[in-house]
């Protein structure tokens, strides 16, 4: 992993043992910056370079929200990593967040197939996102940088498209 993130810092200072867990996977590091600091009041936040990474963090964390780059330079693509976390059971169950600069509606499309829970087009904005996530976790966040229902969080998920 990169190392832009202070070691204590992988969370902000205040107790994250409640705090849903969110894994940043980007080959740029100033990409991984910017979501870190849009994320880190209300999330735990843990950062990949690469798809590997990422899928490798996944099956050593518990982690709430993977948001996942669609185009790595090197080694597999975000929509291969998606394919391998839905096809692993131990990991399958992971909501997870295409991040592209992909901007076409076909594009979001493809990417809902491919395996994403839902997706989001740079430039990311921290209101968009943070809307997003919430979106995703069916809750609202608190005024104070916290999940109002964080206790509702699920244990496993439903995918949209078993509904």
């Amino acid at each position: 992993m990169s190392d832009f993130v202070p070691a204590s810092a992988n969370a902000s200072s205040s107790d994250t043992s409640s705090r849903p867990v969110i894994l940043v996977a980007d080959d740029y590091p100033e990409n991984r910056r910017l979501l870190y600091f849009y994320l880190r009041d209300r999330y735990e936040v843990l950062h990949a370079a690469t798809a590997e990474e990422a899928i490798e963090t996944l099956r050593t964390r518990s982690v709430d929200l993977a948001i996942l780059d669609l185009n790595f330079c090197d080694g597999m693509s975000g929509i291969d990593a998606i394919q391998a976390i839905r096809n692993d059971a131990a990991i399958s169950d992971i909501r997870a967040l295409a991040l592209t600069a992909y901007a076409y509606p076909d594009d979001r499309q493809r990417c809902l197939e491919a395996g994403f829970d839902d997706y989001i087009a740079k430039p990311v904005f921290k209101k968009g996102l943070l809307e997003t996530i919430d979106k995703m976790f069916g809750s609202s966040a608190a005024g104070d940088g916290a999940i109002s229902d964080v206790g509702k969080l699920w244990i496993s998920r439903a995918r949209d498209d078993e509904e």
